[in-house]
């Protein structure tokens, strides 16, 4: 995989989680007091690793065309890591709160 490939796919993990996290904000608001709260909890566990991922992706891109030979491997495993926490917390939020995506 190139480096182009590989942000473009980051580029749309990350872009695909934002809008989930975004739609949830937004379904938040017609919600009760307790499913707001664990919509929040899971909000405030979400946002970090969707900066996480940004940061890989940021990282990925800054390598330099001469090392990312050198870098690949260990770029792509460390974004696979990033990406599958995030997704792992979306999959633990929507097991939650499932009536949000029925």
């Amino acid at each position: 995989m190139t480096k182009e490939e590989l942000l473009s796919k980051i580029q749309a993990s990350i872009d695909e989680q934002q809008a989930k996290l975004e739609l949830l904000k937004e379904k938040a608001k017609n919600e009760s007091q307790e499913t707001i709260n664990d919509i929040r909890a899971a909000i405030n566990d979400l946002e970090p690793k969707l900066e996480q991922a940004k940061a890989k992706a940021k990282e990925i891109a800054e390598v330099t065309d001469d090392k990312w030979d050198d870098m690949k491997e260990s770029l792509e495993s460390g974004w696979d890591e990033a990406s599958s926490k995030l997704e792992e917390s979306w999959n633990s939020l929507t097991s939650k709160i499932k009536s949000f995506f029925s």
